[in-house]
């Protein structure tokens, strides 16, 4: 079948202005003689990376044409909203349709229409004749295309829209998307659409109805207010203007034939001569290394030699930074390699990865396993190749109680297959009683590698059905997180960008009172899943894991993640004992309390309200009371926000406010554990079992869910007790133990800072030593209070803290505040010049990295939004702390965990929470082992101050900390 893609020219035009595209390069790029090229620079990087991922045979580029649209004449204030082409972008412009000419692309323009409306008609005519056609543009509009034959791919999100996707989002399917976005109308192209129709209620009269001219013809049995507006003539007009506006013209007379788009070899010269022009080297190398392999299949093999060469040079230069670091070189020596390997790093990244990029797969339906001789291919496929990829399917309920409801498999050369072991409706074929002892077998040979998505969840699953995972090569969900830890590393994300459309477990089940158990779910349909997610796992793993060896993260996944997975898939299972009787009394306690507060409030106001009502709140504080704030502002319903942002700042004027803080933390403290962890106690073992997240926080640091125990507010009396009901089993005690000041540690390294360095070398307090600098007084001066605020400072500006934050949490004035910041940094200004260095190597390369090299892309640092660019500087200065942080906890643990099991203490480790790990362990092992896990969390990593840990023994969480 024949495939033509098409581009919308103009969308990524601006995406690549706006940074979008993640490549992270200076906003202030421009030639020598002073033409910027920021966008230009991105752009043509985009375009290569189109061609290197998808090989088009067929493909047109689609650009605006200067002049009025017959939409302006419609209505003159179309898109009058829409700013002015920025100034830097302007001289820009001729250059990007020269690019595609250069490169051979057909490109396509006609006056009078948009873009959209170009690149409809292409998309019909390719359809009339059974092409495939691909569309790579975020523009909503065109989604009006999406049919089985026309798919959308989001550069941005690197989504593939199809119809269930395009339904998924708007809840309605394409063919319905042109009268839905009549009624909800477009703000930033100022289409007005139908007043009082927003999203929601745009889909429900669509599913209703079907259509818009439906709707029309039934608008008598539309009620209330919105019935009113369907019968009000201007409204009407109104909204058949917005439904012309949106409506894409799919008969553009064009001046090209569909044979024409075609793509020829690329003029070599003329590319070579505008890329010198605009001082395009990287771009200009990689097309000399990789496109010509594409043309002339004589160079593939060169090709693939120096892009092999290219990756290992990326390599080992990062390799040796890393090692210089752990060595701890002079910082100037240390300084001046980083900033070498990150420009190395920078200039290879954009050859490197597109190249590992994965190629579309395709994947056949997979097959319902009913009996040996359905699953004896896949098994023998596995055996030969080594590597078997599963996917697993449960009831949904937590992980400690959910029941495995079937597996998904893949192994090359084989359709996939799904082996349902409890699903239940009538007519369901009779499953699996237990998993087939040779799959058993597979899974226990360590020869045989086990490719999933989450390996983690895999492997609980699998050990409550009592089989053994013996051998783990790839983790597609650890190695999307690694190569970009903002972005979601779904399996149905993933898949999309090799075109494969995995669907959704709420896809399957429904969702309100339609809503079914999976094991209600039709096995066929749970075969299209699972076994989709097995093959789109095992087709993407080696191009990711390619990916991971570019960026030079091999080691953090092999070495780190993916032991890591294993040990907390063990700590998942152990859980914790909690005192249920002690809960429910603190509760019942913590209830009262709550209610006296609640009369307090009452009483200082002289009426009754509802404390937990937004709304009441703010008629009590803005409208009784007369309170103002400089943080006021109204929420959509159109009363003043009561968030804790505007109560901290209005402290001080009025007593209520206090009351009010009080009784919203401790009602939130109640609902979240006090009464929410009875709940969770599992009936089997007696015991909470959180989850972690392994692949969530940006940094790299683990969370956990139910319960979250990472949100205890430990400092507080009241969090304290709540830990006090996490306690050891009978006859056994637990050990806590925690880092003391890492981050404050990891920071001195960095940093170089001398006042730092000395303080934690010759153990002297760092918040003591801060004071003294700060306050300009002698360490045996320094009391209490002046501490408190030295803390305050070293985390807060740590955190990228600004004064007015400083401030609140010191409760002072902001001008207080502002001058410790400026004593801080003056006394200390090693640190200000290693965060000012942190934002600027992250803006040169793209994204931050820790000691262990792990990545954090920040596109924001570039972008033309000011407190967005703000927002990643901050994550830009403490990224590379705090993530270091996370990878030497993490370390920390594989290491107790291997001397656990090389010593066989009968210990088992709990918990990890931040900087702190917690055991369960017979009371006379408790002193021993304590010195044992100190032992291994202090020599960890090796840094240029002492890291420092300490343990603690006792009968609960809260007395062993």
């Amino acid at each position: 079948m024949e495939h033509l893609h098409i581009l919308d020219g103009h969308g990524y035009i601006y995406r690549a202005y706006y940074g979008m595209s993640g490549g992270g390069h200076d906003p202030n790029l421009k030639t020598q003689q002073g033409l910027p090229t920021n966008a230009i620079y991105t752009f043509a990087q985009m375009l290569i990376r189109v061609y290197l991922d998808r090989r088009p045979e067929r493909m047109v580029v689609v650009f605006d044409a200067p002049g009025r649209t017959f939409r302006k004449d419609l209505d003159e204030n179309y898109k009058a909203t829409r700013r002015e082409t920025p100034e830097d972008l302007k001289p820009q412009l001729p250059y990007f349709a020269q690019i595609c000419e250069a490169l051979s692309w057909p490109v396509v323009t006609h006056t009078g229409v948009e873009a959209d409306d170009v690149i409809a008609t292409l998309a019909t005519l390719a359809r009339a004749r059974d092409w495939k056609v691909t569309i790579f543009s975020g523009d909503k509009d065109l989604m009006q295309l999406v049919d089985e034959h026309i798919t959308l791919y989001e550069p941005m999100r690197q989504l593939t829209y199809d119809p269930p996707r395009v339904e998924k989002k708007f809840k309605v399917p394409p063919a319905q998307l042109r009268d839905y976005l009549a009624m909800v109308g477009d703000s930033s192209d100022n289409v007005p659409g139908m007043p009082g129709v927003g999203a929601k209620t745009a889909a429900k009269l669509l599913g209703e109805h079907g259509s818009l001219a439906a709707i029309l013809d039934h608008k008598d049995t539309i009620k209330g207010k919105l019935g009113e507006r369907f019968h009000d003539p201007a409204l009407l007009e109104q909204l058949e203007l917005s439904r012309q506006l949106v409506t894409l013209k799919r008969d553009v007379p064009v001046d090209v034939t569909l044979d024409q788009l075609v793509l020829q070899p690329w003029d070599k010269q003329r590319l070579d001569e505008l890329f010198t022009t605009l001082e395009f080297a990287a771009p200009l190398e990689r097309l000399h290394r990789e496109i010509p392999a594409l043309h002339d299949p004589d160079q593939a093999d060169a090709a693939n030699n120096d892009s092999d060469a290219a990756k290992s040079t990326a390599s080992a230069s990062q390799k040796a930074a890393t090692k210089k670091t752990a060595a701890n070189k002079a910082a100037t020596e240390k300084t001046a390699t980083k900033k070498a390997a990150t420009k190395k790093a920078a200039t290879k990244k954009a050859a490197a990865e597109p190249a590992a990029a994965p190629k579309p797969l395709d994947i056949p339906d997979p097959i319902v396993a009913l009996d040996d001789s359905a699953l004896a291919p896949v098994l023998a496929a596995a055996k030969r190749a080594g590597r078997i990829a599963i996917a697993i399917e449960t009831d949904g309920q937590r992980p400690d109680r959910a029941l495995l409801i079937g597996l998904g498999l893949a192994a090359a050369g084989e359709a996939p297959v799904y082996l349902p072991l409890r699903h239940r409706y009538l007519g369901a074929p009779e499953p699996w009683s237990e998993i087939p002892a040779a799959l058993a077998a597979l899974c226990a040979d360590p020869a045989v590698r086990i490719v999933a998505h989450d390996i983690k969840s895999l492997r609980r699953a699998l050990t409550r059905e009592g089989v053994t995972v013996a051998g783990v090569s790839d983790d597609t969900m650890l190695s999307a997180y690694l190569l970009d830890a903002q972005d979601e590393p779904a399996i149905e994300k993933l898949a999309a960008a090799v075109e494969v459309t995995i669907p959704t477990r709420a896809a399957l089940v429904g969702k309100g009172r339609a809503k079914i158990p999976f094991e209600a779910v039709p096995v066929e349909a749970a075969a299209g899943r699972a076994g989709r997610v097995a093959n789109a796992a095992l087709g993407i793993a080696p191009s990711l894991r390619e990916r991971v060896a570019a960026a030079d993260m091999t080691a953090l996944l092999d070495d780190l993640e993916l032991p890591l997975a294993v040990l907390l898939a063990h700590i998942e299972s152990h859980g914790i004992t909690v005192d249920l009787p002690y809960l429910r009394q603190l509760s019942d306690e913590l209830g009262g309390h709550i209610a006296d507060i609640e009369r307090q409030a009452h009483d200082l106001v002289g009426e009754s309200f509802n404390l937990g009502s937004p709304k009441q709140l703010s008629n009590i504080l803005f409208d009784k009371l007369g309170l103002k704030s400089e943080r006021m502002r109204k929420t959509k319903t159109g009363s003043y926000s009561t968030n804790h942002e505007v109560l901290e700042a209005m402290i001080e004027e009025h007593p209520v406010i206090a009351l009010i803080m009080e009784h919203r933390e401790l009602s939130k403290l109640k609902g979240t554990y006090l009464d929410a962890l009875p709940p969770l106690v599992n009936p089997d073992t007696q015991r909470i079992h959180t989850s972690f997240n392994q692949a969530v926080a940006a940094t790299g640091r683990l969370s956990s869910q139910d319960p979250n125990l990472q949100n205890i507010p430990i400092r507080k009396q009241i969090g304290r007790r709540i830990r006090r009901s996490f306690i050891a089993a009978e006859g056994k005690t637990l050990l806590s133990v925690d880092y003391s000041q890492i981050e404050l540690r990891i920071l001195a390294h960095l940093s170089r800072d001398p006042v730092l360095l000395g303080a934690f070398n010759e153990g002297i307090d760092v918040h003591t030593q801060t004071a003294a600098e700060v306050f300009d007084m002698p360490r045996d001066q320094i009391g209490p209070d002046e501490r408190r605020v030295a803390k305050a400072v070293n985390y807060g500006l740590m955190y990228g803290q600004s004064a007015f934050g400083l401030a609140q949490s010191l409760g002072i004035s902001r001008s207080q505040a502002q001058h410790y910041m400026r004593r801080y940094f003056e006394r200390f200004d090693t640190i200000e010049a290693f965060m000012q260095r942190a934002v600027d190597d992250a803006r040169e390369a793209g994204y931050t990295y820790t000691l262990l090299g792990r990545r954090r892309p920040l596109p924001d640092l570039n972008h033309s939004n000011f407190q967005r660019r703000k927002s990643a500087e901050r994550m830009a200065q403490n990224a590379p702390v705090q993530g270091t942080a996370a990878d030497i906890i993490k370390l920390a643990m594989l290491r107790v965990s291997a001397r656990m099991e090389r010593e066989r203490f009968d210990a088992k480790m709990l918990l990890t929470v931040h900087d702190e790990l917690v055991f369960e362990l017979p009371p006379d092992q408790a002193e021993d082992f304590a010195a044992v896990v100190v032992e291994e969390m202090e020599s960890a990593y090796n840094l240029d101050v002492p890291l420092s840990a300490e343990a603690g023994i006792a009968e609960s969480w809260a007395d062993a900390h």
